[in-house]
């Protein structure tokens, strides 16, 4: 079946896309390891995320059905010493029986234009180094950066105290997080919108609960997500923005995890991957950050000094 069978364009032709997009997302990762399990409200929520709009985001249609997808998201990221406009992908999803026609790559061709067009200077997505879409993305010109892996333990038991954060305290805890993982690869510096849909505007099946340690030294965020390991679905407490002086707060901060199975997505090259090893947390599933540069800007920036890269869980498994 050639490409002429299916309708290609932008999401801003279709009025409905989370019901579709929701069932493809399911059909086209359920085996994959350590895939989120989408829901409606889920899909919803990833929808509006900051610098995603449906122009931008493109899909193929196939008798009425959306039988391919990929998703973009334009943030400034740090790329080597600087921060650069880059259209970050994701959910490039088909459906099985559709898939080995070309759906991806002609829908990832347009996403490139479209972003060069909004002004972005790279394109930049997660993918696992032994599938065959690595190899896809490598014949599309994208270079591998980094190698986060994920990473499953236990909750640990401490007996320092953690607690929530109050309400006049989300500047200075969103500013901890910045400085902490600003000279990071990968990094979006957290601004208002961002931390609002990272931090306040949650699905209803994926809450957020954060913690921190008194005079807001440390803090942690921990998203409950239902996550493929071992070929078995269960539930887990993500961890997300660890930031701790030393091993004794990263252990504090980590036993106020809502579920006693943890998950943590952990360049080896950062200061959070021995903390996480120390306490029993071992590599289950390993992705590669990799990136397109688009301008000779980008390339520069590359060729700069080469950080930890800080995993996007949004865009790996989707918390």
């Amino acid at each position: 079946m050639s490409l002429d069978a299916y309708r290609l364009g932008p999401h801003s032709d279709v009025e409905d896309l989370v019901g579709p997009l929701t069932r493809l997302t399911n059909a086209a990762f359920a085996e994959y390891e350590g895939a989120l399990e989408a829901t409606e409200a889920f899909t919803e929520w990833y929808l509006r995320r900051p610098g995603s709009t449906p122009d931008v985001c493109f899909g193929a249609w196939y008798e009425g059905q959306m039988v391919s997808n990929v998703l973009v998201a334009i943030q400034s990221l740090r790329l080597g010493s600087r921060l650069v406009s880059c259209g970050i992908i994701d959910t490039v999803a088909t459906e099985p029986t559709h898939q080995r026609r070309g759906l991806a790559r002609a829908l990832m061709l347009r996403a490139h234009v479209r972003m060069r067009e909004r002004g972005a200077e790279a394109a930049v997505l997660y993918t696992n180094p032994e599938g065959s879409p690595y190899q896809f993305y490598q014949r599309l010109g994208y270079l591998t950066r980094a190698r986060p892996e994920l990473l499953v333990g236990p909750r640990p038991s401490s007996d320092r105290m953690v607690r929530t954060p109050t309400a006049d305290e989300s500047l200075a805890l969103r500013d901890l997080v910045n400085r902490h993982y600003g000279g990071y690869e990968g990094f979006a510096p957290l601004d208002d919108d961002l931390w609002q849909w990272h931090r306040e505007a949650r699905p209803p099946d994926m809450p957020v609960q954060l913690f921190v340690l008194d005079g807001l030294t440390g803090c942690v965020a921990f998203a409950e997500a239902r996550i493929a390991l071992a070929g078995r679905p269960g539930t887990v407490s993500v961890v997300t923005d660890l930031v701790a002086p030393d091993a004794a707060a990263a252990k504090a901060l980590l036993a106020a995890a809502p579920r006693p199975d943890l998950a943590a997505l952990c360049d080896i090259r950062a200061a959070e991957y021995p903390l996480l090893t120390e306490l029993g947390f071992r590599p289950k599933v390993s992705e590669v950050a990799m990136v397109l540069p688009f301008t000779d800007s980008a390339r520069q920036a590359l060729a700069a000094a080469h950080p930890p890269w800080y995993p996007m869980a949004e865009s790996i498994i989707g918390v």
